[in-house]
């Protein structure tokens, strides 16, 4: 089953971090069901039921395209949402580690250098991640980085499987982001999940970016 949330829970959420680029797992029950389940969230908008379906129900959404699915979508109201993290939901379907290299945030926070530019990769070309407004990264994000994006390119590689995206369709959009010196990330390997193998680089930013941070947004 596919649904929408309510504007309250989209901002609940958006406020709190992704558990890899582009998606959120949560555990959390329905409003008068106290079963706790796992859903997946897109953009911090649409919740799939994780079962059998789910990457059927993710490329539904993708094609028909998130505003189109949501004028016609039925409202899911969540009671104690809680949004797990990279190691839980690895360890919540038994993902194995990537050997001997670590998640970005099993790594330190160190501060940007000013000079990097990191790509954040995305299904959608309104992705909530990225302020607009600000022109910054939203904190609790990921990226990765500028070489990995450009070495996955070259040799065209499938980032839906080197970054172990929740979807099977083609990755469309490309967020380039320029943090500041006064910026702190975290940098590691992307780890196996949603049955995708992961070992590109991920750039976890917990407090995002300072505005005007945002360069552009290009194709894939």
């Amino acid at each position: 089953m596919l649904f929408k949330l309510s504007t309250a829970q989209e901002t609940d959420l958006l406020n709190q971090p992704e558990t890899g680029m582009g998606y959120q797992v949560v555990e959390a029950s329905k409003v008068g069901n106290y079963l706790r389940e796992k859903y997946l969230v897109l953009n911090s908008e649409i919740v799939i039921e994780i079962n059998a379906s789910t990457h059927d129900n993710v490329r539904k959404v993708i094609n028909q395209g998130i505003v189109a699915f949501k004028a016609s979508a039925s409202t899911i109201t969540f009671h104690a949402i809680h949004v797990l993290n990279e190691k839980q939901f690895r360890n919540s379907v038994s993902e194995p580690n990537t050997e001997n290299q670590k998640g970005a945030t099993d790594n330190p926070v160190k501060n940007a250098t000013g000079d990097e530019v990191f790509i954040r990769l995305s299904a959608f070309d309104n992705d909530r991640r990225v302020d607009k407004v600000k022109k910054c990264l939203r904190p609790g994000a990921f990226t990765t980085t500028m070489d990995d994006y450009l070495n996955c390119k070259s040799t065209s590689d499938d980032p839906v499987e080197r970054y172990a995206l929740p979807n099977n369709d083609e990755i469309k959009f490309a967020f380039h982001i320029q943090p500041l010196k006064s910026d702190t990330l975290q940098q590691g390997t992307v780890q196996p999940a949603n049955n995708k193998r992961g070992g590109g680089k991920e750039v976890y930013f917990a407090n995002g970016t300072a505005a005007a941070t945002f360069i552009k947004q290009t194709a894939y």
